[in-house]
């Protein structure tokens, strides 16, 4: 896949800007809070109509009107030359292909793939549980629909079962809410699981080609609790009703998961360096893209938010060396790329919102 043109309205900072990105290198130039990085993540909403940097989406409508708006160019390896249109409102998203209406949210997500590397990534390891299951999440919701609709379901139902615990609902009433909730919890789990495991896979090789010290890479889904057949979810919830309702919040179910980062079998959070981080965060974000290519048999598109400035020269050398030059990055930065840094570059000035 690859963008060709993108137009946003009133999307954060950005008033109206249309930019043709219609090359496998482009560089959005410029200095920090210009609205590089809102760009990229308007780009990013093609997959999933999911900001990378926030789940509520009053936070990216801009203030010249209800919504936001981006329109999309794009080459498509099975539908061709492509336009979409997506509408972000406060109160729900609307999505165009080809100007026909898509009416479930479902049936879009992951036809348009693209693959984050964020320097907010590059902490991954020491990072908060939250931003881990955010950051495996977008990439999940993308790859498989199903997924993304338990997602969605669970979401819901948590909001309201906390509802419910807010006005000190009887047990009885919990109890008969609760079962909604057994389904869309086991498919999380059992999808996290697998396409973790097939993930790290993957993650391994690129990462001993991008470690400078060939460490060996392992991570564990820690589920927050056990859930491996039906019912087993409502006997959490029933065991924790009680100090729920005190509490009067859900403290059990796939909100609360965690995966751990081991190198050399210790933990990354506690004795990885900035260096063996960012080769971490890198691999997997590579490992995404190959991902794509095993399972849909084409590459998506890399969006790279300031995620190489900070490497040193060897880890930028072997991370280009092993991109597939048919994959197009579009990436951001506030030092322009060197001659060195994957081929030649389509450079964009950002100030202000504004971009030429």
């Amino acid at each position: 896949m690859k963008f060709k043109k993108v137009s946003v309205s009133n999307y954060r900072n950005i008033e109206f800007a249309r930019l043709d990105v219609d090359a496998q290198r482009v560089f959005l130039h410029g200095k920090n809070g210009q609205g590089k990085t809102n760009m990229l993540e308007a780009l990013g909403l093609a997959t999933a109509l999911r900001p990378f940097r926030t789940h509520e989406n009053r936070k990216v409508i801009g203030p010249k009107g209800e919504f936001s708006e981006i329109v999309y160019e794009m080459e498509h390896e099975d539908l061709g030359e492509t336009k979409l249109r997506a509408r972000i409102k406060k109160t729900g998203k609307e999505v165009w292909i080809d100007d026909e209406a898509i009416r479930r949210l479902s049936d879009f997500v992951g036809r348009f793939p693209t693959v984050i590397l964020s320097s907010n990534d590059m902490q991954l390891a020491r990072g908060s549980p939250g931003n881990r299951r955010r950051y495996l999440d977008a990439f999940i919701c993308g790859v498989d629909r199903s997924y993304f609709s338990a997602l969605q379901t669970f979401q819901k139902l948590l909001q309201e079962r906390n509802a419910l615990l807010k006005k000190n609902a009887k047990a009885s009433l919990l109890a008969a809410f609760e079962v909604q909730m057994d389904a869309p919890v086991l498919e999380i789990c059992k999808t996290r699981e697998r396409i973790l495991e097939d993930l790290v896979l993957i993650a391994k090789s690129y990462h001993a080609e991008l470690s400078i010290s060939k460490e060996s890479l392992r991570i564990e889904y820690n589920p927050n609790a056990n859930m491996r057949e039906e019912g087993d979810y409502l006997a959490v919830l029933e065991k924790s009703r009680k100090r729920d309702s005190y509490l009067q919040s859900t403290g059990k179910g796939p909100h609360r998961d965690d995966y751990a980062i081991f190198l050399n079998d210790l933990a990354a959070e506690d004795f990885a360096s900035e260096g063996q981080q960012r080769s971490v965060s890198l691999s997997l974000a590579l490992a995404m893209i190959e991902y794509w290519r095993r399972k849909f048999g084409f590459l998506p598109v890399a969006l790279a938010d300031d995620a190489l400035g900070e490497l040193d020269t060897e880890r930028k050398e072997r991370f280009w060396s092993v991109l597939d030059d048919d994959l197009q990055i579009i990436a951001t930065g506030t030092q322009l790329p060197q001659s060195t840094d994957g081929g030649g570059w389509k450079t964009i000035e950002v100030d202000a919102g504004t971009f030429r």
